[in-house]
């Protein structure tokens, strides 16, 4: 089958193959299946861990809706990942904390993550990766 080089094309499925090879087979230590969107909020509450993160935090992060993400916590929460704990003074919200369970999955996961950069830039030198990441700046640049 033949198809025209496109580069919107080619971004979507590397973006694709990147997406399936860092959550290759990841699963909770407990066999649980991690989904994407799991391992996005578990990055969001790992990179804000010196800060309170509310659900509201990330309804707005994700642009997800309330029950939506009430549904992803309810889960997480359910899978050991993740606790929602009221707030003393509104109890509306809800402080959204990683459990020492997630905190060791987010630390695999970044480690896949590296892995696979390194597989993604090997025979890459680091003038072509520089030159790559600046077209790739240009790209986001005309699209905004």
């Amino acid at each position: 089958m033949h198809h025209e080089h496109h580069v919107g094309y080619e971004i979507k499925a590397l973006s694709n193959l990147l997406r399936r090879k860092v959550l290759e087979s990841t699963e909770t230590p407990d066999g649980d299946d991690f989904t994407e969107m799991s391992a996005k909020i578990l990055g969001f509450l790992y990179q804000n861990r010196d800060q309170k993160v509310y659900q509201k935090d990330v309804e707005e992060a994700f642009y997800i809706r309330r029950s939506t993400t009430s549904r992803l916590l309810k889960r997480m929460e359910a899978e050991g990942l993740v606790i929602r704990q009221a707030v003393a003074h509104d109890a509306r919200l809800k402080q959204v904390l990683a459990t020492p369970k997630a905190e060791a999955l987010v630390q695999e996961i970044m480690k896949r993550i590296d892995n696979v950069e390194q597989l993604l830039t090997q025979g890459l030198s680091p003038q072509e990766v520089e030159q790559f990441l600046a077209t790739v700046e240009k790209l986001k640049r005309n699209l905004m």
